[in-house]
């Protein structure tokens, strides 16, 4: 009888958390303050109801939180958390297209170039680690921003293509001599059937929490990917310390649970999407940055704390700090490497 092979973990990332985010009272503020925006903003745009889970279909759902004014469920059945209200694509559409400046992250090139090479590049390394056909490799990023992550995949010599809805990040990537195109999914797959392009790899950073529907668009993926294709999905996870503390203070949330973010992932919600849709799990690696949101609750608290000794102590020992949190497996981030099958 042939074992089953256990999930490969990875615990722990390091980050330079002031070039990263930003330390400052002002740097958690100006975060807060686009939460609500952000938030606002949707209040005011004409929504529907969802009357059963996005990820399973079960209509066993009830009310979970609610941050900043918007109303989160949750499912009795794979534990999925969405928005209760949802809104068509071509409101969400026109939104990424106008205000998704907001929260883009386009404007400092420093701070892109930084992520480009400390958050990017470790994640391209690691799923080029799964893959087993080393020539003409073919990779697509899902909502690739301003190519910050495409570069890093086109730097090792992989054929790199991305779409995104904000037309300021696709000139960016543009700029990169990327192969980017202002799109939505469905017309990035007709793209890509016209030229007769399937993938290797598919990446998806922060897309499968964004769109309404994630089920639908992961079949969609699945058949434009070769057989054995390998799929990077790295989505917040609700059930993590990060989310805890938004949900304990609201008023001061930053990163996660906005109007704009369509659902958020469990592990076992995360689980059941990838497997009911013909994806083995290969990979999970643990990191996130609830040490941040910990500094955030308290400097909200007491603006004295901007220049205190804790930190002081926190900014320097981040990353021992929050290693504690992921192998605990209470961090923020749900990083997931699975196969087609």
């Amino acid at each position: 009888m042939k074992q089953k092979k256990k999930i490969l973990k990875l615990s722990g990332k390091d980050w330079d958390i002031v070039k990263l985010k930003g330390t400052k009272l002002s740097d958690f503020r100006r975060q807060n303050e686009i939460q609500k925006t952000v938030s606002k903003s949707f209040l005011k745009k004409k929504y529907k109801e969802t009357k059963k889970c996005i990820i399973c279909n079960s209509k066993k759902i009830k009310f979970k939180t609610k941050i900043l004014n918007i109303d989160f469920v949750q499912c009795g059945k794979c534990n999925h958390v969405f928005r209760k209200f949802y809104y068509d694509d071509k409101i969400l559409d026109n939104y990424w297209d106008k205000e998704g400046d907001l929260i883009n992250v386009h404007s400092h090139d420093g701070q892109s170039n930084f992520r480009s090479k400390y958050l990017s590049d470790p994640k391209v390394k690691t799923v080029l680690k799964f893959i087993k056909k080393r020539k003409k490799i073919k990779w697509a990023d899902l909502g690739c921003g301003n190519g910050e992550f495409l570069s890093q995949v086109k730097r090792r010599g992989v054929d790199a293509y991305g779409f995104d809805l904000n037309k300021k990040d696709i000139d960016l990537a543009k700029k990169k001599k990327l192969k980017v195109y202002k799109s939505d999914l469905n017309n990035f797959i007709k793209i890509c059937n016209s030229k007769k392009i399937k993938f290797d790899i598919v990446s998806a950073t922060g897309y499968f929490d964004m769109v309404n529907e994630p089920v639908n668009e992961l079949k969609q993926v699945s058949k434009n990917m070769n057989k054995n294709g390998i799929l990077m999905i790295d989505v917040p996870d609700f059930n993590s310390v990060t989310h805890e503390l938004i949900r304990f203070f609201p008023d001061i949330s930053i990163r996660h649970l906005s109007g704009a973010q369509r659902s958020s992932f469990t592990l076992k919600s995360l689980n059941y999407f990838l497997k009911k849709n013909g994806f083995k799990i290969l990979f999970r690696w643990h990191y996130g940055l609830d040490i941040y949101m910990i500094m955030n609750s308290l400097i909200h608290r007491n603006r004295n704390l901007e220049n205190s000794n804790l930190m002081k102590v926190l900014t320097k020992r981040f990353n021992d700090l929050q290693k504690i949190f992921d192998e605990e497996e209470k961090s923020d981030t749900l990083f997931f490497i699975a196969k087609k099958t």
